[in-house]
């Protein structure tokens, strides 16, 4: 199942907002509202695809905290097209709010409720392995999504539990949500990229993919699922179980970087 391509008509009512828009020929106001689209494309959408494409081949690579704040990247940008397309402004959103942008996006544009993350049909997992690849609902998608991608975990500083369920849930929701934003589909981003990472990116993705291809049933030689967690060291250092020292650890990592939150919260209560 490829995007469908469809030709879109845009309304920016740009003239309740643009003192003399209104006055302007119609052709020009055409151009002016194309331009505006353009940008929220270049701006938002292609990077997002990139970070999206970037989110699949960490995934199967096993670069499991590094798909995490790829993907995040990605629905951040997707989320601002989005409404971005209808008008609002998305400048009160700071950092990589994932949970308050769909909020908000669904508040804006009710239908992007329909959106949900359920596998594509085509996959079939062993039954064997198919109890460990969970399936996600949208909130609990999109608040793993914005917990380990954040930026706090850009040092690795509370680990991650990935399962490929994660990355099969991704695929379903930017499909849906893509679709929605109204901008041309996916190929205009990837025709320009290497023939093999296309492939890739293709590969048991049968939302985006060009052509409909009978999957075998997963794992098999070609796609691998995964299931993994991480405990970084803040941790331990953090936990019930804490070594002995280790608010000296802590005292002296404090001095001399930037520590997490939840970390910086610890050491605060003496």
């Amino acid at each position: 199942m490829s995007e469908r391509r469809l030709s879109y008509i845009y309304s920016f009512k740009c003239g309740d907002e643009l003192e003399h828009f209104d006055k302007l020929p119609d052709y020009e106001q055409a151009n002016i509202e194309r331009y505006i689209v353009q940008v929220i494309s270049d701006s938002f959408v292609k990077p997002a695809d990139e970070d999206y494409v970037t989110a699949r081949l960490l995934a199967k690579k096993g670069m499991h905290r590094a798909f995490f704040w790829a993907a995040c990247q990605a629905l951040e940008k997707y989320l601002k097209a989005f409404l971005l397309m209808r008008g609002a402004s998305v400048n009160r959103f700071r950092g990589h709010p994932i949970a308050d942008l769909y909020s908000e996006a669904c508040s804006v544009d009710a239908e992007l409720l329909t959106v949900d993350t359920s596998f594509h049909p085509a996959i079939k997992i062993h039954q064997n392995v198919s109890e460990s690849i969970e399936g996600l609902s949208v909130a609990q998608f999109i608040n793993g999504i914005e917990m380990q991608g954040s930026p706090d975990n850009r040092y690795n500083s509370f680990g991650v539990n990935f399962n490929t369920g994660y990355l099969f849930a991704l695929d379903s929701f930017v499909f849906g949500l893509r679709q929605r934003i109204g901008v041309p589909p996916i190929e205009e981003t990837l025709r320009k990229f290497d023939q093999d990472l296309v492939e890739g990116f293709n590969l048991y993705n049968p939302w985006f993919a060009p052509v409909h291809v009978d999957l075998a049933e997963v794992p098999n030689k070609d796609f691998n699922l995964r299931i993994s967690g991480s405990v970084p060291t803040l941790d331990i250092l953090t936990g019930p179980y804490a070594p002995n020292g280790s608010r000296f650890v802590l005292q002296w990592l404090d001095k001399k970087m930037k520590l997490p939150r939840k970390t910086k919260q610890h050491l605060s209560k003496g």
